[in-house]
């Protein structure tokens, strides 16, 4: 087993990609909570630290012709990958940085209107969350955005005991990390067997979990040696040391409280006035083992006549599976919600028609004089993976999009383009990341 400051490197991390990371997912979200986001209509400026074979950042750079785009990532064989696919599709406005976060923060010029990091933050030494938050505090332009994806208290507190575990006999072991990793995983199923956690069911449902997943994947999850979650009071006090302020979750099921969390909750949580109370509250509320953060450098609330312009301006399109008509089931942290067909039909029958507008939609009846109610729903729709806001720079990117895919099916990565949106899609409904 290879590590460098800690973190596995013998093994690539597995493709893998998010939309929560993607800019027009980002802008869009951003003018959902009601402040003032990056105009990604005109030239910008993005960096993800940590960026691994850089599967979004092709998607990025292959359906976005307005950003430029930055990968950074200290692991040699990752970025191998990512620029060969960069360079086989003729990809002009995306770049690939080999270094530390160290390094980076040293070494870079350039001003970013997002710096995204996803998969990293609970897995590095805090030297290097460190030189994190100072590329932040550099490079961020303001009304910037940075998303950080980490492990949160108290979802994933009950495997601690398991990561150290793994983490401990991998050092005492000489095969590769993969090989360690299974070989943790027989201990700990043996532990099992022998009616070690038998008074801790959710500990033996998150094992069995673990089950059939990529053991690379899980390799660079678990082997590290700083595992971390965090209490997502702490974090944001951390990130605000960097000059930026919380936002909300990138995960817009997340900042819907009256659905996130259980309505008992909700009273308790309504008399809270403290931000950091009130997302230690949530998280507890939800069991919440990781968070998809959003904080913005000195951000601008808009008024609530400039937030409903904002919000009116966004353009949705169905994606590919989704209804056309219907109730919809969303299967939750807290347990399902039926959406009823009352609300949800009209929206993907006018959608299943042509894109639209917020504006557009607003005039159907069960949301007319009720924006706050069409926000909700379409947010629950984009999490759904059912809709998606439409890109706004009016710019042809069908050729390299087209590239991208191609090499994509040559790889058998489990996604689709979706090009007008400035993303991608799962090939299956809930299909894990590949």
């Amino acid at each position: 087993m290879t590590m460098h400051d800690g973190y596995v490197m013998d093994v690539a991390y597995p493709a893998h990609f998010h939309k929560e990371i993607q800019p027009v997912w980002l802008a869009s979200l951003t003018s959902f909570i009601g402040s003032a986001a990056p105009d990604i209509s005109q030239p910008y400026a993005y960096c993800e630290l940590g960026c691994g074979l850089g599967i979004n950042l092709l998607v990025s750079a292959a359906t976005n012709p307005q950003g430029q785009f930055v990968g950074v990532d200290f692991n040699a064989q990752h970025l191998a990958t990512a620029q060969q696919a960069a360079q086989s599709m003729g990809l002009n406005n995306v770049r690939f940085v080999h270094a530390d976060f160290s390094t980076f923060a040293r070494q870079n010029t350039l001003f970013f209107d997002f710096i995204v990091s996803h998969g990293v933050w609970s897995w590095i030494a805090p030297g290097q969350q460190r030189d994190v938050l100072d590329i932040v505090a550099r490079s961020l332009k303001p009304r910037g955005l940075f998303y950080v994806h980490y492990m949160c208290h108290p979802g994933a507190t009950k495997m601690l005991p398991a990561q150290k575990l793994l983490n401990e006999l991998s050092h005492h072991l000489t095969g590769s990390s993969t090989q360690n990793l299974q070989a943790g995983l027989g201990l700990l199923a043996r532990l099992e067997d022998a009616g070690v956690f038998h008074d801790q069911p959710a500990f033996i449902a998150s094992l069995k979990s673990l089950q059939g997943k990529d053991p690379a994947y899980l390799a660079h999850d678990f082997l590290n040696d700083h595992w971390a979650p965090m209490h997502s009071a702490d974090m944001h006090r951390t990130v605000a040391h960097a000059g930026l302020s919380y936002l909300g979750s990138a995960d817009c099921f997340e900042n819907i409280d009256a659905l996130s969390v259980p309505g008992a909750a909700q009273q308790v949580l309504a008399t809270l006035t403290s931000p950091a109370l009130r997302e230690l509250v949530k998280d507890m509320a939800r069991n919440q083992h990781q968070r998809r953060d959003l904080f913005q450098k000195a951000p601008v609330s808009l008024s609530a006549e400039e937030h409903l312009h904002a919000v009116n301006a966004l353009r949705f399109c169905l994606l590919p599976g989704a209804p056309a008509s219907g109730g919809v089931t969303f299967e939750t942290p807290i347990g399902t919600l039926d959406g009823p067909a009352a609300l949800f039909s009209p929206l993907l029958a006018r959608l299943a028609k042509a894109p639209a507008t917020f504006q557009e939609l607003s005039t159907l009846p069960p949301f007319a004089g009720k924006p706050g109610l069409l926000a909700q729903s379409l947010q629950m729709l984009m999490w759904k993976g059912h809709i998606h806001p439409l890109r706004q720079d009016g710019l042809n990117s069908s050729a390299t999009a087209a590239a991208l895919d191609a090499w994509i099916t040559r790889q058998q990565l489990a996604i689709r383009m979706i090009e007008a949106c400035g993303t991608a899609t799962h090939a299956a409904p809930d299909t894990a990341p590949f």
